[in-house]
């Protein structure tokens, strides 16, 4: 099976032509710019299952020649793509699934075609592409094509403007210099977004899925390194997959998803702080620091939002809700915008980059010694079960039932509760399903009371403004009440549960 590594970054028109003039520095040639145009097909069925499965199918047209491409996604991170791909020429533009040679790629096509019927055009991209090839002085080639074009579904459409660095041959180091490259010399920002998935948000009928954080899928038989590899590559996809939410109705949402899967990355070093060094982490950890400072603000009004549209399902004061939700939406919209501003910034695109090469190149073995480079090699079954056992102590410490907590105590412990959640999804593949998600399901109820005890607190300041102080407390005591009962006896029932991991 063939592999291919790509960067993508996105650009506009000047900037394309711009990159024609440049002299990169530390190449030993560059052959001459090619153009072609290229037609695109891209299929799928009525149930848009190749998009389920993850799998891509078009035919490439181009000079009389016929391709058929079928990719699957291998990981995806900081513009960095890595993808399983079956190529083949055909006689026509027609679809051949008979000539797909490997079979991992030919029984996923299958599975589709089984689940929602044959494959039919879903869209098309039209784009000219310049190509050259520049080689290195340790004969490392890379294939940079510069794409102008359009996506085009029915009588929809999206502009194609970027940048890809594909690795032909050698060393992928070249692929994130080259990057960083052209993201400090022409500002270019990382591209997450392959056109085929900017092709399916044109469909009328495709609605993508609003993810929540799922278990990382691991064998137990999986080596620790490969886990926390996995895990990292988890939580980066769920923040790359909502940064595509941004320009929706229902961006404030994205922005949590986001915020959780940053708090979820800030997690993983600290599990796993044990085998991987922290002076290997320092850089990474003091990025996203600042990430999560810049969000913070934009996180409250979200999360203010979502209060409000909590509180109205409750048959509230409509007066006092509307006229707040009007001031809120307005902070967000301003916020979220200045938000999309620091994603195309250099430092952030330099920050993700940067991570995916850590990733990539598996940097943290540079602070390992030699002798202890075997701990990466364990099993992680039972590396997971002490930072299972790890969690459920600081959990009992923190938060056990014979502790008596106010609002104010559950509030302090919010982070606590989401990293021991984190863990579980973490690990919770090596285990039993149903036990597992048996033993969560009181502490998911714990944070639902929290963030329902956060909505009445926030919902009492607004009354302030028409309400009397001794007024809005007998409120705010007469709903948080039975909600402080529940949250005591939940705390009681989860620790009476029989862990999952023993």
């Amino acid at each position: 099976m063939a592999s291919e590594l790509e960067l993508k970054l996105a650009a506009c028109p000047d900037k394309l032509n711009k990159i024609k003039e440049l002299e990169f520095p530390g190449i030993s040639s560059q052959s001459p710019w090619q153009t072609k145009s290229l037609v695109n097909v891209y299929f799928d069925n009525s149930k848009y299952q190749l998009r389920q499965l993850g799998v891509g199918v078009r035919v490439r047209s181009f000079d009389d020649q016929h391709i058929q491409c079928v990719k699957s996604l291998i990981k995806s991170v900081g513009g960095l793509h890595q993808r399983n791909e079956d190529e083949v020429s055909l006689n026509s533009s027609t679809l051949d699934i008979d000539a797909i040679a490997e079979p991992y790629l030919q029984i996923l096509v299958e599975e589709a075609i089984e689940e929602g019927g044959e494959l039919k055009p879903i869209f098309e991209t039209n784009f000219e592409r310049s190509s050259c090839i520049l080689t290195f002085s340790d004969a490392t080639r890379i294939e940079l094509s510069l794409d102008h074009g359009t996506i085009e579904c029915g009588e929809q459409q999206l502009p194609i403007c970027e940048v890809e660095l594909e690795l032909v041959d050698g060393s992928a180091d070249y692929i994130f210099a080259m990057g960083r490259y052209l993201i400090k010399e022409l500002n270019l920002t990382l591209s997450n977004a392959s056109k085929a998935r900017r092709g399916y948000s044109l469909i009328s009928d495709f609605n993508p899925r609003l993810k929540v954080m799922q278990v990382t899928e691991l064998s137990q038989g999986v080596e620790a390194e490969q886990a926390f590899e996995q895990i990292c590559l988890s939580s980066l996809n769920h923040w790359q997959y909502y940064e595509l939410f941004l320009d929706r109705d229902n961006a404030h949402g994205a922005i949590l998803e986001m915020y959780r899967a940053l708090m979820s990355l800030q997690h993983i070093y600290l599990v796993f702080g044990g085998l991987i060094p922290r002076n290997a982490t320092k850089d990474l950890r003091r990025s996203w620091d600042w990430l999560g400072e810049a969000m913070r603000p934009i996180v409250d009004a979200a999360k203010h939002k979502r209060y409000l549209v909590r509180y109205l399902k409750l048959k509230a004061d409509w007066d006092l809700v509307e006229s707040q939700q009007q001031t809120i939406q307005q902070q967000a919209s301003e916020m979220i915008e200045k938000f999309k501003t620091l994603l195309n910034t250099d430092r952030y695109n330099l920050m993700m980059l940067n991570m995916s090469q850590w990733l990539f190149s598996k940097e943290w073995r540079d602070y390992i010694p030699e002798d202890e480079r075997d701990n990466l090699q364990i099993p992680i079954i039972d590396f997971a079960r002490k930072q299972l056992e790890h969690m459920l102590k600081e959990l009992k410490r923190d938060l056990g039932p014979k502790l008596e907590m106010a609002p104010d105590d559950y509030f302090k412990q919010v982070s606590h509760l989401r990293r021991a959640l984190d863990t579980g999804l973490f690990f919770g593949s090596l285990f039993d399903t149903q036990k597992r998600l048996s033993y969560r399901q009181p502490w998911v109820d714990v944070i639902d009371g929290i963030r329902e005890l956060q909505m009445n607190h926030y919902i009492a300041k607004l009354q302030l403004e028409n309400h009397q102080q001794d007024e809005t407390d007998e409120w705010l005591e007469k709903r948080n009440t039975p909600i402080l009962d529940a949250l005591h006896e939940t705390r009681r029932s989860a620790f009476k549960s029989n862990p999952y991991w023993a």
